[in-house]
């Protein structure tokens, strides 16, 4: 029974391991940029750019440090700027970034397969919202 405790914790260390891997290797990705190239890409100060993230308008991955935090330059639309429909999707899924990415990233049923991004590339910015709200509520589009 004294190795249980020990086992379960070793298997959250594990865990924790691997997600602490897997968050440097998003964030080393080619598309993956500082807030300064961020900003520069957008035509914004970086003060403007934080404005930005606070208001949940722009998408930033924390990374161990806050110099290591990275924008996905995947949240610019055809428009040149970051998916109108961000605000809405922090709003409704909570503040994080690794929250939001995800479910950008992943493929859903309710999208036919498609990622939530490709739906928004897509411009079906609505369905993306209902989906964000079914999975916020438990229940399926």
């Amino acid at each position: 029974m004294t190795d249980r405790p020990r086992t379960r914790s070793n298997a959250f260390a594990r865990a924790e391991e691997r997600g602490r891997h897997l968050a440097a290797t998003i964030l080393s990705e080619q598309d993956m940029l500082t807030g300064e190239a961020f900003a520069h890409y957008l035509g914004l100060t970086v003060s403007d750019l934080h404005d930005m993230e606070q208001a949940h308008a722009v998408l930033v991955l924390p990374g161990p440090s806050p110099r290591e935090s990275r924008y996905p330059a995947c949240q610019i639309s055809a428009t040149g700027q970051p998916f109108p429909v961000l605000p809405v999707l922090f709003e409704t899924l909570g503040d994080s970034g690794w929250t939001i990415y995800r479910f950008l990233m992943q493929s859903h049923p309710e999208l036919a397969g498609q990622t939530a991004l490709e739906a928004l590339r897509d411009g079906r910015d609505a369905l993306v919202i209902r989906l964000a709200h079914s999975i916020a509520e438990g229940t399926f589009a």
